[in-house]
Parts: structure tokens; C-alpha cells; sequence
């Protein structure tokens, strides 16, 4: 009998995986494709390959103030793709020698528990095999979600895994449902490498989520008019039809559209088809943990996306970790309270901790300070000029509640902040530190000059 079953090798199993035998417990995998889960294969690591390469691209136009004079510029979408494939693979290959290396076990197949301490693998060829573990935790991550009539079909119809794991042909012209994370993000980077792109959104403004201020979606929204990248919002797409390996679409408002593939990207929903004894879940379908991600059986575990937080792939490495921490004996519990989120669309987009608007609903009075990025040096020696920081500060304390961070090293700078929302830093506390000059990081140094030393105009 085994220590530990892991189904599923995402980010989740992954690092329950590292954690696991760093701890010396005998461990076995379940997983029913690639190594790596979504994120490696079709998700965080091939969008932010594609990503740099559409950045490069941007800066192409630049170059010539270096000095640097470029003639006769081609665009490749297959070598990008080929390129892409090469990354993963050698870091699946990677992960795959760490297993052999260790001598973990990896079962090839469906992994469904039938049995407190009993996972059944289904493989491919339909036999089946049932292997026995003290503890099982389930990371089993999500699946794209469909919308009315708007059935993927892998061709016409894809979701953003048909396009990140098997679309290695740039679409001449697209239509991508859902102007979320998701879709900003591939919009941006379909857009730079040639596509026509068309974002239909059902809600007002890009990125209609709670955690990114409406100052972030019209500030991205400019840029996408610059890319020509067209926006349709308050609109649903309402039907469409295929014809001449052509996609015929009419949208709400009347608009009528023809491209080369539909792109659905309006989110996701839990793989938690996992077991038949009855592991308790909500009403999404997410399975129930408290806050040592135990189910309601003491010894199976969960993490990642099958689990009512954050859809994130460091949320379920972190989980990852609660869950096999509290499995050797350690007593700990998972804390949401100052989580970084970021994308990567026209600009790298990053936020922690509360924004003006949360404040204001939980009644908590604020000052902000605000810099742009036009006036940091670095920025400007690197032709990134574009984009702000605006952190929150509890007004009375004046100590720092959250931030965001748009431009060039948000992805970065933003735990910055988290620490300091984290370790409960005043304006002063921030504004004080001593900063390598030039560097982005000096943004935080303007960004709290008013409050902390009265306004300059």
C-alpha cells in the first residue's frame, strides 16, 4: 500500500509530488495524459510562450532607436509553434526524468476512487487496475465550459486547449467569445503574430472580474483599438453556421461577422467525476475541503481547480502543499488572504489585496497614490513606457491594503506589494526603501510621494 495516490499531475500533483518525497513517503501517480497538467500543456506555459513572442514583436518596432536597422521582417506562426512545442517538451521531459529518477510509479489512465484507501485506473484499452493508498489527493484540475449553442467541435469550434495543444496554423480571422483572462490574453497574442480578432463580451468593459479596476480594462481597451482588435460588448454571439470552411456569425446587436474559428474562452468548469463513494461537493460540482484540504473522508485530500478557490496554478501548488503537510503530521491551514493575480495580454496586468471599489463595499475609507510608468527611467531606456501603479492605503493608518500594476515587470513587481500588504507597510514604510536606481521598482517611491510627503501641484 502506497503512502500517498496522487490523481492527477498538474501543478497540484506536481508539487504534492516534490513535497511528498522530500518527506520520504512511497507515492504513486494517476494521471490520464501528459505530464504537467493544463498549465505546462495548453494553458499558462505555452500562452506566456506565445506572449514573449508577440512582445517581440511590438518591439520590433522600436529597435531603431538603438541603432539596431532591420530589413525585411517575417512573421512564422509555425516556427513560434515549433518553438512552443520544444519548450514544453523539455520541460515535460524534465518532470518525467525527476519520476524515473525517484522510481515513482505512474499509473497511465482514469484514476477513480472506489474505496476510502482504493483508486481504480482505467486505461486507455479499457482494462482496469485498482492500487491501494493510505491517503489519496485528488488533482484532477478543470475543463473548458461550452455555452448554449455553441458546441467546440476541435475545427471551427475550438476552446483554448484546441488552440494551444493543436492549432499550429494562424487563423487569417477569429471570433473569440468571452473577453476575460482568457480571451485578452490569446487576443492580444493572436492579434500581434496577423489575426483579425473580434472579442464578444457579455458584460460591459473587458476583464469584468472584481479583482481588476475599470481604470485596467479602459487603459487595455486603448490599446486593443491601436491593434485594431475589435470589441463587442453588453453582446452574446447568437448563432452562427458553417459554410465554405467559413464561420458565418450574427451576433445580439445585429452584427454580422465571418471568420476563420470560433474560440470559446468563458471559463471553466471541475473534472470531479472522480470517485463513487461519495466524496461530498457543492452545488458547481467543486469538491468540499476545509482548510487543510481534507475531504469528507479524513484521508482523501483535494487541491487545485476541482476545489471552490482560486482557478490558479500556484493556488493549487500552495494547496498542494497544505494538503501533504497536514498528511505528515504538520497542522496547517490554507490562507487566501493576499493573493497576486496577473495576466498577460497588451500589457502585463497584476493585482493583490483590495482595489478602490472593494474598499468602498467593505466600508474602509482610502487614499491612493498614483505613477505612471512615462516618468521611470528604466522604462523609458527600454521603450516601455506605457502603463501605472496605483496602491491603496487605509486612509486613516495610511498603511497599504492592495495594489495594481499595468506595464513592462507587473508580473514581477506585484510581490512587492504583496509583501507589504502581507507585513501590514505604511506609505512611509514603502516610500523609505532604499531603490537600485534606474529601476522599475522606483515606481513605488513616486507612487507614494503625496501622502507621505504632501502634494508637489
Amino acid at each position: 500500500m502506497y503512502d500517498l495516490i496522487i490523481i492527477g499531475m498538474g501543478p497540484g500533483g506536481f508539487e504534492a509530488t516534490l513535497t511528498a518525497l522530500r518527506k520520504k513517503l512511497n507515492i504513486a501517480i494517476v494521471e490520464k495524459s501528459k505530464v504537467g497538467g493544463n498549465c505546462l500543456n495548453r494553458a499558462c506555459i505555452p500562452t506566456k510562450y506565445f506572449w514573449t513572442g508577440a512582445h517581440q514583436i511590438e518591439k520590433l518596432n522600436v529597435l531603431d532607436n538603438y541603432g539596431i536597422e532591420i530589413q525585411n521582417v517575417s512573421i512564422n506562426f509555425k516556427k513560434a509553434w515549433e518553438g512552443k512545442e520544444k519548450a514544453i517538451s523539455f520541460l515535460r521531459k524534465s518532470l518525467n526524468m525527476l519520476l524515473k529518477t525517484k522510481k515513482v510509479p505512474v499509473y497511465k489512465g482514469r484514476g477513480r476512487i472506489i474505496g476510502q484507501n482504493e483508486v481504480e485506473v482505467i486505461k486507455e484499452d479499457g482494462s482496469k487496475e485498482v492500487i491501494k493508498g493510505e491517503n489519496i489527493l485528488i488533482a484532477t484540475g478543470s475543463i473548458p465550459v461550452s455555452v448554449g449553442n455553441i458546441i467546440p467541435d476541435g475545427n471551427f469550434v475550438i476552446t483554448t486547449e484546441d488552440l494551444l495543444e493543436r492549432t499550429d496554423s494562424l487563423p487569417e480571422e477569429i471570433i473569440i467569445v468571452g473577453g476575460g483572462v482568457a480571451g485578452c490574453e490569446l487576443g492580444y497574442i493572436l492579434s500581434a503574430y496577423g489575426s483579425k480578432v473580434h472579442i464578444v463580451e457579455l458584460m460591459d468593459r473587458l476583464l469584468p472580474m472584481p479583482d481588476i479596476p475599470e481604470e485596467v480594462s479602459r487603459y487595455l481597451l486603448r490599446k486593443f483599438k491601436k491593434m485594431k482588435i475589435n470589441t463587442y460588448f453588453k453582446t452574446t454571439l447568437e448563432s452562427y453556421e458553417i459554410k465554405d470552411n467559413r464561420v458565418f456569425a450574427k451576433l445580439s446587436d445585429g452584427t454580422q461577422l465571418t471568420a476563420d474559428k470560433i474560440l470559446l474562452s468563458i471559463g471553466r468548469k471541475p473534472n470531479t467525476d472522480i470517485d463513487t463513494i461519495g466524496i461530498q461537493k457543492d452545488e458547481r460540482g467543486f469538491i468540499k475541503v476545509n482548510k487543510k484540504m481534507q475531504t469528507n473522508f479524513k484521508n482523501i485530500y483535494a487541491c487545485g481547480d476541482v476545489v471552490n478557490s482560486p482557478m490558479l496554478a500556484y493556488i493549487a501548488s500552495y494547496e498542494a502543499k497544505i494538503a501533504v503537510d497536514n498528511i505528515t503530521g504538520k497542522d496547517v491551514e490554507a490562507d487566501y488572504s493576499v493573493i497576486p493575480y496577473v495576466l498577460f495580454s497588451g500589457f502585463e496586468i497584476a493585482t493583490v489585496g483590495l482595489n478602490e471599489k472593494q474598499a468602498k463595499e467593505k466600508g474602509i475609507e482610502v487614499v491612493t497614490g498614483y505613477y505612471p510608468y512615462t516618468y521611470n527611467e528604466k522604462a523609458v531606456d527600454e521603450h516601455e513606457s506605457e502603463g501605472f501603479v496605483r496602491l491603496v492605503f487605509e486612509k486613516e493608518s495610511k498603511k497599504i491594503i492592495g495594489g495594481t500594476i499595468v506595464g513592462t515587470g507587473a508580473s514581477e513587481l506585484i510581490h512587492i506589494i504583496q509583501m507589504a500588504v502581507k507585513e501590514e507597510y505604511t506609505a512611509e514604510d514603502i516610500h523609505n526603501f532604499i531603490y537600485f536606481h534606474p529601476s522599475l521598482s522606483e515606481i513605488f517611491i513616486y507612487a507614494t510621494y503625496d501622502i507621505v510627503a504632501g502634494k508637489l501641484f
